[in-house]
Order: C-alpha cells, then structure tokens, then sequence
C-alpha cells in the first residue's frame, strides 16, 4: 500500500508539471541526430551539459527533431542544440574555436560574434505545458 502510494505521488507530481515539447528544425537535413541541453539558470548555458537539467539526443527526420520532456518543474528554462552529423556527440571546430556544425538556441536568439544570454534564449514553461520550436543555423 506503501509503494502505491509513492508511485502515485511521482505520478501525479510529474502530471502537474506538464510536459516540454521542443522541435527543433534543420531544413534541407535527414540524417545526423540532433543534440540538446536545456538549463534551469545561465549557469553552463549553452554548452556545459553536467549543468544542464536535461539532455537528450533524437535522430534529424524531415528536416526537424522532436523532443518530449516531463517532470520539468514550472519556471524559465533555455536550449541549446547542434546539428551532429557525423554522430559522435561532439561539436566540431575550426582552429579558432568556431563552430562548424549548424546550432542554435531556443527563441531563435542570435547574437553577432558571440552566444546569446540565458535570458536572451530563456521561454517559460507552465505546468499546463510548454512548446518550443527553433532553428539550426548554419555557421
């Protein structure tokens, strides 16, 4: 009785949350996967993912990748994400330190020469839920 209790606790705490859906889109892609962090403050945004909350990595399928989260608790929360062609999970780069696969950020935040802020990338999410779409861009 103990147990079903606790399962119906982690259920129902993880169902008040809503879940986060982020589609993230490649035009012109079909293969490769798509590698994603997604961060609770600015701390490691963009690129440090043992301080982001939640990574993941899905296949590029028609020129997008979908990903579904839950137990994401109510607040602002960023995304980052590159194109992973060659799927080795890491991010190339030129000698210089310049990206040479497509990436991007949630709200499709851009800033010349540099990263965009947490706060310039952050979306809120809701315990009702919460949809986020952005593009890769080529560097």
């Amino acid at each position: 009785m103990c147990t079903l209790f606790a399962l119906l606790m982690v259920i129902t705490s993880e169902g008040n949350n809503g879940f986060l859906q982020i589609t993230v889109h490649i035009p012109g892609e079909n293969k490769g996967l798509i590698q994603l962090l997604v961060f609770d403050s600015a701390a490691g945004f963009p690129d440090q993912p043992k301080k982001a909350v939640r990574s993941k990595s899905a296949p590029v399928d028609a020129g997008k990748a979908i990903f579904l989260f839950s137990g994401l608790k109510e607040g602002f929360y960023a995304a980052s994400a590159f194109h992973d062609a060659d799927e080795d999970g890491v991010m190339r780069k030129s000698i210089f330190g310049m990206p040479k696969d497509a990436y991007g950020f949630s709200n499709d935040a851009r800033k010349p020469f540099s990263i965009p802020s947490f706060t310039n990338a952050s979306f809120f999410h809701s315990k009702g839920g919460s949809s986020v779409e952005f593009t890769l861009k080529s560097p």
